[in-house]
């Protein structure tokens, strides 16, 4: 499953949130994965989700497959703002 957002944060992407959404999605199976541009990063991974450099009204495409990867997809949309 595949969804394309754009980012609603307050400014860049900070440590602390970066460090709840890597939390947030080792809850579940399915492999997630966030990609902006060239860069594609493992949504489980503090240091991918930070490498990403997200800034308010980024697009950013949610990559997710596994038994459980519509709401891995939800959530993390949520998690973005979108």
């Amino acid at each position: 499953m595949e969804l394309t957002v754009r980012a609603h944060l307050d400014s860049m992407m900070t440590a602390r949130r970066a460090a709840d959404i890597a939390e947030r999605m080792k809850r579940f199976d399915a492999r997630v994965l966030l990609c902006r541009q060239n860069i594609t990063v493992n949504a489980k991974s503090l240091m991918g989700v930070v490498t990403l450099g997200l800034h308010d009204d980024m697009a950013v495409t949610i990559r997710a497959e596994g038994p459980d990867e519509a709401q891995a997809v939800r959530e993390m949309a949520a998690l973005l703002g979108a």
